[in-house]
């Protein structure tokens, strides 16, 4: 199941790396790419559950914990008692106008992306990169407590595909002090740490995609010399980013990125239009004058 769960993982740059230097998962961390990676929110449990049958126990008990959690999560986001609403937003691209529409009920939201299709047939289609954001919202009433109103939202794709669902109303009661990722209990919020082989050098132009799906550019900075070959995320300046564009070098800090590595690709300057390439040769031109 070991290689099934590596092509979970978006980057083919890092899975190419991954073949090429043999590198070996534990248990834990496979939990960790099946939780993270997979793609929509039914094949995610699918995968947990049939890993939960073959892991230690351990291992095998949070898969478990992360199984009931999200379907908790999903049943409470589909349970819509007196006083709350449906936000559905649309997004056909990254680059298009958000449409919002007020919905009754999750399954009025599912109604809805159907019927905005049908009465904007000439002008709307469907895409790959088409994302339905649902939010579950409390209505305020003159005697109500003020709170935020959000309290939880559904993620689909093309097709409707539920992608994830998140609760916000769902805290973590834990008195710990202990760290989700350092922490080795049986809880749906531990988050054990995944080491990647690093397949990006110092100034590599990195690929990835902002929090809306569109794709961006940015400079790989190795910020240690005591590297073992593995990293968790890539530092990033992004080459759209004012101290880029303004020449302000110097702030580079203030305009960085937390890149996941199974969420970025290599790119070269051919990649990058006139103006992005010009500033990543004056930037790297910088970098080396500082050594």
């Amino acid at each position: 199941m070991t290689n099934e769960i590596i092509e979970l993982l978006p980057s083919a740059d890092l899975k190419a790396k991954i073949k090429n230097t043999n590198h070996q998962f534990a248990e834990e961390e496979l939990l960790q790419i099946i939780y993270k990676y997979a793609p929509a929110f039914e094949a995610r449990l699918s995968l947990l559950e049939r890993f939960s049958k073959i892991a230690s126990p351990d291992v095998s008990a949070l898969a478990k914990a992360y199984i009931e959690y999200e379907k908790d999560n999903f049943n409470r986001f589909q349970d819509a008692p007196e006083g709350f609403v449906y936000e559905l937003c649309i997004k056909e691209t990254p680059d298009s106008y958000e449409e919002k529409y007020l919905c009754s009920s999750y399954n009025a939201a599912l109604v809805c992306i159907d019927r905005f299709y049908e009465e904007y047939a000439d002008f709307s289609k469907e895409t790959e990169k088409t994302r339905y954001k649902i939010l579950k919202r409390r209505v305020f009433s003159e005697n109500g407590k003020f709170d935020e109103d959000a309290f939880a939202e559904c993620v689909l794709g093309a097709n409707k595909v539920v992608l994830e669902v998140s609760d916000h109303k769902n805290p973590a009661d834990c008195e710990l002090d202990t760290m989700c990722h350092e922490c080795k209990k049986i809880c749906p919020r531990r988050c054990d740490e995944v080491r990647f082989p690093c397949f990006a050098h110092n100034h590599a132009i990195i690929k990835y995609c902002d929090y809306k799906g569109k794709d961006c550019f940015g400079v790989n900075l190795c910020l240690t010399n005591e590297c073992d070959g593995t990293e968790v995320e890539f530092y990033v300046i992004p080459l759209d980013s004012s101290a880029i564009r303004d020449h302000r070098f110097s702030d580079d800090f203030y305009d960085h990125q937390h890149i996941e590595l199974p969420l970025a690709t290599l790119a070269t300057p051919e990649d990058l239009d006139e103006t992005m390439r010009r500033n990543y040769f004056d930037f790297i031109s910088f970098l080396n004058e500082q050594k």
